[in-house]
């Protein structure tokens, strides 16, 4: 950890939500002690990681954390996409009621979910380059328009990858140089069940795992409802997995109008109402 703070200048993992808006606006980043029971991280944990093992068999695993190898090994991280696709024990993630009302705090009640990923940093792994989320807004940066929450299904901690970051960094109206100074970098601590909201301004990236167990995390990317998602939701999931779908996620993943924007033919009877995928399209037609 870096030596510019103290232990108590730093945010700790709470479950007071005045101290999480408060960690939040100063720091950019809150930590919510126990979002997780110890069964959920299980189940989470058991589904991602038996997920990961079946791509990484089936040889379409996406790998990071540094270059490929002179003799083919590809860079030790694994990612996994599209989660809400890979099992229901991820849906009720978004609909976390603590973190709901952070996440609202910052983005506004009408937030959307952009993607469902997770990270393992396995022991190895190359420090990622620090960045900000929004890195595709231009500056000046005013506010907020994405977030992060980061679920820790395991102990995170600055051995094993747990995720660098400048605290403070989101009122800094810029996005990281090569040349700046990280000297105020740290790396991200938290018990296993710890949920961490950052703010998507923070200058962050995955650590360097230096212990001889995987790092897991679980991230779910929010965005403003007027802005595209990271993942194409109505594409990336199965209608099968859509039918189970309770209404409240529906709108956590976009399926809800907003304005003028992510409509369809025919419309929703009224404004806000879910798009329904499986409705008649009015398709081309004529007078006979």
């Amino acid at each position: 950890m870096s030596t510019a703070y103290s232990p108590t200048e730093l945010p700790q993992p709470t479950e007071d939500w005045d101290q999480l808006r408060a960690d939040l606006d100063e720091h950019g980043y809150c930590l919510l002690a126990n979002a997780l029971s110890p069964a959920q991280v299980e189940t989470v944990r058991g589904r991602l990681l038996d997920q990961a093992a079946g791509e990484m068999a089936d040889g379409i695993a996406f790998r990071d954390g540094g270059p490929v190898a002179d003799d083919g090994t590809p860079p030790p991280n694994q990612r996994v996409l599209n989660m809400l696709d890979k099992g229901e024990e991820f849906h009720q993630l978004l609909l976390h009621p603590i973190v709901d009302e952070v996440v609202c705090h910052l983005l506004g009640n009408q937030v959307i979910s952009s993607s469902v990923t997770a990270n393992i940093a396995n022991p190895g792994g190359q420090p990622q380059a620090l960045h900000s989320d929004q890195g595709y807004v231009d500056i000046p940066i005013t506010d907020a328009v994405v977030c992060n929450t980061l679920w820790m299904l395991c102990d995170f901690t600055p051995e094993n990858g747990g995720t660098n970051l400048i605290p403070g960094s989101h009122h800094w109206n810029r996005y990281p140089d090569p040349v700046d100074d990280y000297s105020k970098c740290i790396g991200l601590e938290g018990p296993v069940g710890t949920a961490c909201v950052f703010d998507g301004r923070v200058w962050h990236g995955t650590g360097p795992n230096r212990t001889q167990e995987p790092r897991i995390g679980l991230l779910n990317y929010w965005c403003r409802p007027w802005l595209r998602q990271q993942e194409n939701m109505a594409a990336s999931l199965r209608p099968e997995t859509v039918a189970t779908m309770p209404e409240r996620l529906l709108q956590r993943i976009g399926f809800q109008v907003y304005g003028s924007l992510g409509n369809i033919d025919p419309a929703p009877d009224q404004q806000g109402l879910l798009v329904d995928p499986g409705k008649p399209r009015v398709g081309r037609r004529s007078v006979p």
